[in-house]
């Protein structure tokens, strides 16, 4: 029995060790080169597993959504967060849902379209570093699980920056279980070396969140 009970032992320690042992590959390769999560994975987005620590309502409450507000939902992907971020802005509201593939883009705009939501957004296949948006023309930029698949993160920060409004704020969050994920502190400084104003942050264990304000002149939240 006790024989039995050490081979049991080792084996979930074993197996253990290689899911651990694997993740660090796959990021350390992500880390080399990063790039966007192919879009035939897109269906593990909405794995039940997930939502339960990612619901959508859930995450995007934490952000400061306002009724008739401009909003960047960078990186989009199969617009899970996008069309509850139409909700949250309302018919006077519109969210700018970016991403630079194709066939995510048409994922979302289905499920927009099925939510009696498309009117509020406008889609937009184009990279993170050439939005297609007026300077000084966003409320609130959200970036979801998706800065570490950005191979130039400097410039799409940087971008942010442009298209936001002197008061406007940058939301921030991603995941462990995501192969691209990084860390908060690597975050905020990359943030802040791009201009922003660290705001605040929340959540930990399997997600964080992290608010940044574009002006000085607005202090830390609480």
């Amino acid at each position: 029995m006790i024989g039995a009970l050490r081979i049991l032992t080792n084996l979930i320690a074993g197996g253990a060790g290689f899911v651990t042992g694997f993740q660090a590959g796959v990021r350390a390769g992500w880390l080399r080169e990063p790039r966007p999560m192919p879009h035939q994975l897109a269906v593990t987005l909405e794995n039940p597993l997930r939502l339960a620590y990612r619901n959508p309502g859930e995450t995007l409450g934490l952000y400061g959504f306002r009724a008739g507000t401009t909003v960047l939902d960078l990186c989009c992907g199969s617009g899970l967060f996008t069309a509850e971020m139409a909700r949250m802005v309302g018919p006077e509201g519109v969210v700018h849902a970016v991403d630079i593939q194709r066939p995510l883009l048409d994922l979302a705009e289905k499920r927009l379209v099925e939510a009696a939501l498309a009117d509020r957004v406008r889609l937009h296949h184009r990279s993170a570093t050439d939005l297609p948006l007026e300077d000084e023309s966003v409320d609130l930029a959200v970036i979801i699980s998706a800065l570490g698949e950005l191979p130039d993160k400097v410039q799409a920060l940087a971008e942010v920056k442009r298209v936001l409004k002197p008061d406007g704020r940058l939301a921030i969050s991603d995941e462990r279980l995501s192969p691209s994920y990084m860390s908060p502190g690597a975050v905020r400084r990359m943030a802040e070396a791009a201009g922003f104003r660290f705001g605040g942050k929340s959540g930990g264990g399997l997600s964080y969140h992290m608010i940044f304000l574009n002006s000085a002149d607005y202090g830390e939240i609480g």
